[in-house]
């Protein structure tokens, strides 16, 4: 059975990170520990006391990383979810290219922006930004296609409430390095 991904179902879900209710206000995590993105393999530094869950369906990798537990598919108000498409031009008809620029242009019409970034090449990827507020929620989103052909995209959400966004944006900084894919696991 095929998957069939639009953009409009993407962007609700995408979205959906944050909806949960405010919670208290806390200092800024200062301890991290390596998180494994299984089954990639890839890395991310997680706030020590944060919680991480995975979400894999099909063609769609899904890791989240949030300061409240979201066990039961709970909302939170504080975190990063990491989401990758892999196979996007048979899903979508679009290139993974496609696939981000018109997230971009949809979230341009439905949120406040208040900054972009130019695409920088990451070497496997590309990378594009956004910094929007939506509602009483703010949020970076960082959007990765693949390089040379690579039919993958990459949609990473940060995002708290406005009133925290100060306390958190180092927090998200430092988890918006991470690497995808353990490049050394898949080598023969």
């Amino acid at each position: 059975m095929a998957i069939r991904l639009s953009c409009s179902k993407i962007l609700l879900a995408l979205t959906t990170l944050t909806l949960g209710m405010p919670a208290f206000a806390e200092p800024a995590p200062t301890e991290f520990v390596t998180q494994v993105l299984e089954p990639t393999g890839g890395k991310i530094m997680r706030p020590k006391s944060w919680f991480y869950t995975e979400g894999h369906r099909g063609p769609m990798y899904m890791w989240t990383l949030s300061r409240e537990d979201i066990a039961g598919n709970r909302p939170y108000t504080t975190g990063v979810r990491v989401q990758t498409f892999v196979g996007v031009k048979e899903h979508t008809g679009k290139t993974a290219k496609e696939f981000i620029t018109d997230f971009v242009a949809t979230k341009k019409k439905s949120a406040q922006v208040l900054h972009s970034c130019d695409e920088t090449d990451q070497g496997l990827f590309t990378r594009i930004c956004l910094e929007t507020v939506e509602g009483p929620h703010h949020i970076l989103y960082s959007l990765f296609w693949g390089s040379s052909g690579m039919d993958i995209a990459v949609v990473s959400i940060a995002g708290t409430t406005k009133e925290q966004w100060e306390t958190f944006a180092p927090t998200f900084r430092r988890m918006g390095d991470f690497e995808l894919i353990d490049m050394k696991r898949f080598e023969k």
